[in-house]
């Protein structure tokens, strides 16, 4: 009995034993049925995925930190005291508005005043009595306190503060502290009394280009013209010239009237140099700093070109004012256009091209520092030609159709029948021995014999000067010496001509722009000096090949004359520091 037991109890053990292990395994198979786990649930943490998680946590307290850093020093700087110039001392403060300003509206010069909105803004106040323009000293002045105002209103605000820290000034950035001279007067200060018909016909935005009297350098006026021309064709402003102070007269006397322009012009004391966006903008020599500075050059001289081409864009500003705006007058015109035909068919008869040389002397000195305190030496220019003359006809003889032609072309042939074209502001040049020996054998011929500048021996021959006698009297008046163009253009000397040395009162009254300087006989001299100058740039332009140096005016405003295909192709030669074209001469 007790083994029956036993044996029961081992039995029933063992059938235990089995029960479990099948009662699992079917939990196991039920298990594998069951679906995957939810996938919006977050994965288990693990010993991997720990470090990780660590790490984000950190950086995203990082990144909070970092921009609450950055609010709060942005709010210390926006907040911060500003050392802020006083506004009186670098203008004129209309505090009150315009109709308490009678005290400064006799003054031309930057003020604060309140636009309609009660906001304060800057403007140029200029006095409707005021003759026009301003002196160059009076306009500086007033683009120098305009920058100061416009740095007080921006101080004192601190979204200006914050606009001033994230833009970057352009030259066509726009001035919110500004108001145009225009908008103050309709506010009741200077406000004209122009009837309803001429406002219709008022250009709404212009460029006035008023010509210097402290300019004796007629290249360097008309590339300052030209372009301003071009850049306000390129604006789409309307165009006037004024000359009521050029040193060499009236515009009349010398070219066409330029383009008209279907609109009247403003009214003189809304013509202001500053800033670039006002509606009526002035350019003079005694503004380019303003107008053709830093920001101009950095909007239009590219940076990612090669230096031939980095004033591409300025050129053709400068060419569209050419183009549009040099047209000689009268008897002047006619002969250029004679000239020049009598040139060509001389060339044509040779087969050989028309190349020229302009040298500047006088009291403008190359870039080159090795000669910057002298001149280019006469062979090379000379040099220039002789390459120029060679490489034209050698382009010639490769497009040479027949033979007979072809042989007129060898670069061999006689070279006496051959001539080069000068124009220079020194008179003596042609006739020195050391040109002379360069270009041999070439012979060489002025560019226009019409207008000459004139030696102090020739003033003598055609002009003798004798000292006065009275009758009687043992005392001889004197009479000053004649004064020639020997060395070249000086300035000084230009803005002598007609003017007597008799006393220091009169040296004084004949300084640049003074009215001592502007007699009529001095006026009619100086016609002469720029109509010589405009008959040499004429013939040399149409020229087929131009050497010259580029610290000259008259060298660069060959260059535009030619055009950019000659300036690209070499056929407009600079041999002044190997610099490429610029408006400037700066290349």
């Amino acid at each position: 009995m007790r083994d029956r037991r036993n044996t029961i109890l081992s039995v029933s053990s063992f059938s235990t034993t089995g029960s479990t292990h099948s009662g699992r395994s079917s939990l196991s198979e039920k298990v594998g049925l069951s679906p995957p786990d939810s996938p919006t649930l977050p994965p288990p943490v693990t010993r991997e995925n720990r470090r990780i998680i660590r790490f984000s946590r950190l950086t995203l307290i990082k990144l909070l930190a970092g921009i609450i850093t950055l609010l709060l020093l942005l709010r210390a700087l926006l907040c911060w005291p500003q050392n802020v110039i006083k506004p009186s001392n670098a203008g004129h403060i209309l505090d009150n508005g315009p109709a308490t300003s009678g005290a400064h509206r006799n003054q031309s010069g930057s003020v604060i005043v309140r636009d309609t909105s009660g906001r304060s803004k800057w403007t140029v106040l200029i006095p409707e009595n005021s003759s026009f323009p301003l002196d160059d000293t009076q306009y500086a002045d007033i683009c120098s306190e305009g920058e100061v105002l416009r740095e007080v209103l921006v101080r004192n605000t601190r979204i200006g503060r914050l606009l001033s820290l994230t833009r970057r000034t352009g030259y066509y950035t726009r001035d919110w502290t500004y108001l145009n001279p225009s908008a103050f007067g309709a506010i009741g200060a200077s406000s004209p009394v122009v009837p309803n018909d001429e406002v219709a016909k008022m250009c709404s935005t212009s460029l006035t280009f008023a010509l210097d009297a402290n300019e004796a350098s007629f290249g360097k006026s008309m590339l300052m013209l030209w372009l301003s021309y071009g850049l306000a064709k390129r604006e789409g402003r309307a165009f006037f010239i004024d000359d009521a102070q050029w040193a060499y007269g009236e515009y009349a006397l010398y070219f066409a009237p330029p383009p008209d322009q279907g609109c009247a012009p403003p009214p003189k004391h809304h013509i202001v140099p500053c800033p670039h966006q006002t509606k009526h903008l002035l350019v003079s020599a005694g503004t380019a700093e303003w107008t053709f500075g830093t920001l101009f050059d950095r909007e239009f001289a590219a940076r990612d070109t090669g230096p031939g081409m980095r004033y591409k864009r300025v050129f053709d500003m400068v060419r569209k004012g050419y183009e549009d705006l040099f047209a000689l007058i009268g008897v002047d015109a006619a002969y250029a256009q004679t000239r020049i035909a009598e040139l060509h068919s001389e060339a044509s008869a040779h087969a050989s091209p028309v190349v020229a040389m302009h040298i500047r002397r006088g009291d403008l000195h190359p870039h080159e520092q090795q000669y910057s305190g002298d001149y280019l030496p006469l062979e090379r220019y000379v040099a220039g030609a002789r390459s120029l003359l060679r490489s034209l006809r050698s382009k010639r003889k490769s497009n040479a159709t027949n033979d007979r032609y072809e042989s007129t072309l060898d670069l061999n042939s006689d070279s006496t029948q051959l001539s080069l074209l000068l124009a220079s502001d020194d008179p003596d040049i042609l006739a020195s021995s050391s040109l002379a020996h360069a270009t041999s054998p070439l012979t060489v011929q002025r560019a226009q014999e019409r207008i000459q500048l004139a030696t102090k021996a020739t003033l003598d021959r055609t002009s003798p000067v004798e000292p006065l006698r009275e009758p009687g009297s043992a005392y001889v008046k004197h009479i000053d010496e004649n004064s020639g163009w020997e060395g070249g253009f000086f300035s000084a000397l230009f803005y002598s001509l007609g003017n007597t040395q008799a006393s220091t009162q009169r040296r004084l009254s004949q300084l640049p722009g003074s009215a001592g300087a502007r007699s009529e006989q001095a006026m009619r001299m100086r016609e002469l000096v720029g109509r010589a100058y405009l008959l040499d740039l004429a013939v040399l332009g149409e020229s087929d090949g131009v050497v010259c140096a580029v610290s000259s005016a008259a060298c660069r405003v060959l260059g535009v004359m030619m055009g950019w295909d000659a300036v690209r192709d070499g056929r407009w030669m600079n041999v002044d520091d190997g610099r490429p074209w610029s408006w400037d001469g700066s290349g």
